[in-house]
Order: structure tokens, then C-alpha cells, then sequence
């Protein structure tokens, strides 16, 4: 039987999971994007809608996150390419419930192949906890509780502090791409550090990856 251990913040080792999942959509990709030492624009230029693909260091503000594993690392790294759990990850600010935090929304998208894996092996090894809570931690490295992964697993909620300015990532969620692995758990392959202030605004302040780095020139190189 597969287990859950405790989460670790952006933790680039082997996570094993209870599942296969992956998945999403793509948009136009955002021109705001900041730098290392500045890691946000001014929160003046808030767009509806981006595409963060792991190619900047941070982005932000935006309404809406989309992030996705660019086409140029897959055809890199066949094996997480064709393992992986999600195509996309879909991320938006929501109502939390202690009124004076924050909260974010995860949209997941699943191929119809890992989905069926991962729900195949929650029912035949998951008899006490609900298979949920594993997916819930693979994809967010938080403690899971009954009421932040949906059901059918399309969706999941992170409650956090609000940001006190877009430069702020004192408190932030994770978004994390994994990979099916042998023993049908999951692998941390990349992620990113998102936070949010009370506007509903979004800044990803960092990323992590666990075998590829970008070099100067913009290029997937073996980490």
C-alpha cells in the first residue's frame, strides 16, 4: 500500500501518492512577469486571465493562473510526458472561511488513461482514508481534511493568510505537477509558490523543478 507522508514545502522528491491523474486548457501567456528581485508588477496592471509555463520566475497580478509544463520540457522528458497526472492546473482566488484569511481554488484537467488508474488503485487500496485526501496532498502538499478535494477530484481549496502587499510570500499555495511512477504512487516533477491578497489578486513568487533547470539563455537544461 501506497502512503501520504507529511507535506514538505516544495519537497523535490519522490511523493508517494495514491494516484494518476492530468490534465487542462491553455490561454494567451501573460506579459507581466516579473523578476527575481522584483518579483511583481504594481498590482495596477491586473489582468483577467494567464498562462504561467515555468519559463519566468514569477508573475503577477492576476485574477487567474493557468499553469502548464511547456510543450519544448515535455518533448524533453519523455518519461514524465508520459506519466504525467495534469496537463494543466487552473488557479483562482475564493471565498475562505474564516473571513479574515484567504483562500485559492484548484482546477484540474485529467487524461481519461491516469484517471482511471488513479481511481482504480484509491478503491483497491484505500479502505479507511478517503482517496481524496492523497490526491489533495500530491497536488497541494497541504494536510488534507473531508471538504478540500472534490469527489470526482476536479477541484480542491487551499485556505492561507492574505498577502499584506504583491511582494509578500510569507504564507503561499503550491502547485504541483507530478508524475505516475512503478508502484502507482506520484514524483514531484515541477511547481510553483503562489500567493493572494484580499483583492483576489494572484503572485507566483517561485518555482521549483526537480531534474530540469532554464539556463541564461531561456534553454531546458539536466539539472
Amino acid at each position: 500500500m501506497t502512503s501520504i507522508n507529511p507535506p514538505v514545502r516544495l519537497a523535490a522528491a519522490s511523493l508517494a501518492a495514491v494516484f494518476a491523474l492530468t490534465a487542462c486548457s491553455s490561454s494567451e501567456p501573460s506579459e507581466g512577469t516579473g523578476s527575481a528581485d522584483d518579483p511583481v508588477e504594481s498590482a495596477g496592471d491586473t489582468e483577467s486571465s494567464n498562462v504561467f509555463d515555468f519559463t519566468e520566475l514569477t508573475m503577477g497580478p492576476a485574477e487567474t493562473i493557468e499553469f502548464r509544463v511547456p510543450d519544448e520540457l515535455l518533448e524533453m522528458d519523455q518519461e514524465y510526458s508520459q506519466n504525467r497526472v495534469v496537463d494543466s492546473v487552473t488557479l483562482t482566488a475564493t471565498e475562505a472561511e474564516d473571513p479574515s484569511q484567504c483562500a485559492v481554488k484548484y482546477d484540474f484537467d485529467y487524461t481519461d488513461a491516469d484517471f482511471a488508474r488513479l481511481t482504480e488503485f484509491a478503491e483497491n487500496h484505500y479502505e479507511t482514508r478517503p482517496p481524496q485526501e492523497a490526491a489533495f496532498n500530491a497536488f497541494t502538499n497541504e494536510a488534507p481534511n473531508d471538504t478540500d478535494m472534490e469527489e470526482d477530484y476536479s477541484s480542491a481549496v487551499v485556505q492561507l493568510k492574505c498577502g499584506l502587499s504583491p511582494a509578500d510570500d510569507g504564507d503561499t499555495a503550491e502547485v504541483r505537477f507530478v508524475r505516475t511512477n512503478d508502484k502507482g504512487g506520484t514524483t514531484f516533477f515541477i511547481g510553483a509558490e503562489v500567493s493572494v491578497m484580499s483583492s483576489g489578486e494572484l503572485f507566483v513568487h517561485g518555482i521549483e523543478a526537480r531534474s530540469w533547470q532554464l539556463d541564461s539563455n531561456g534553454s531546458w537544461v539536466k539539472g
